[in-house]
């Protein structure tokens, strides 16, 4: 089994900034960057450290996900056949991080990337509790805006051990064709919105 070898790369500007989409990756694949795409095409071994943020589109304020570099300008190849001209010619790389002035490549020891790889998994985990703490704030304010507009439609005095829902489907046959449209409509976000919320809460548990 051949060891490790993992040396600093110089990465050319605009190299680091997602490439674009492309459905037939794989899942783990589908948020890399321009760099970590042409490497990976010619079947070297690459780490860019990163971390996620969530962005809100300027003009059409949809929420996007995003990754960025922990080390703008640099990644790790691990090259164990230490082909160093071969990995030269991929499209993007500058150039190998050298110790001075007449060394060669710095090689990085294998604690130091272990350590890298452990900060990027814990700022992703602290991302991804951070986005479903954001996600859950949007639910329930969309379960009490939905409750709201019931509230409007639905005749006075109803039971409080009665739920909102149960009250609709109740007295939807006594409304308007509008409103029942309407009132069906509602109902049905709101079931929908319960139903990913179980979905995610099965998840977890497992």
């Amino acid at each position: 089994m051949k060891r490790s070898r993992w040396y600093a790369i110089r990465v050319a500007p605009g190299y680091q900034r997602m490439a674009a989409a492309d459905e037939r990756l794989p899942e783990s694949r589908r948020m890399e960057s321009i760099i970590e795409r042409n490497c990976r095409k010619d079947c070297f071994d690459i780490f860019m450290p990163s971390f996620y943020t969530e962005l809100r589109h300027h003009r059409t304020k949809q929420i996007l996900q995003k990754r960025f570099p922990f080390l703008v300008g640099y990644a790790f190849v691990n090259l164990p056949k230490l082909n160093f001209e071969e990995l030269r010619r991929i499209d993007g790389v500058v150039c190998f991080l050298r110790g001075g002035a007449g060394y060669g490549p710095l090689e990085f020891p294998d604690g130091i990337i272990e350590d890298l790889y452990f900060a990027e998994h814990e700022r992703r985990q602290s991302f991804l509790y951070e986005q479903h703490c954001r996600k859950e704030n949007e639910r329930h304010e969309q379960i009490q805006h939905l409750r709201g507009q019931l509230r409007k439609i639905l005749p006075k005095g109803r039971k409080a051990r009665v739920s909102m829902v149960d009250q609709a489907e109740r007295a939807i046959d006594s409304l308007s064709p509008k409103i029942k449209e309407r009132v069906q409509k509602i109902i049905s976000e709101l079931n929908a919105i319960t139903a990913v919320a179980e979905v995610e809460n099965l998840r977890q548990a497992v």
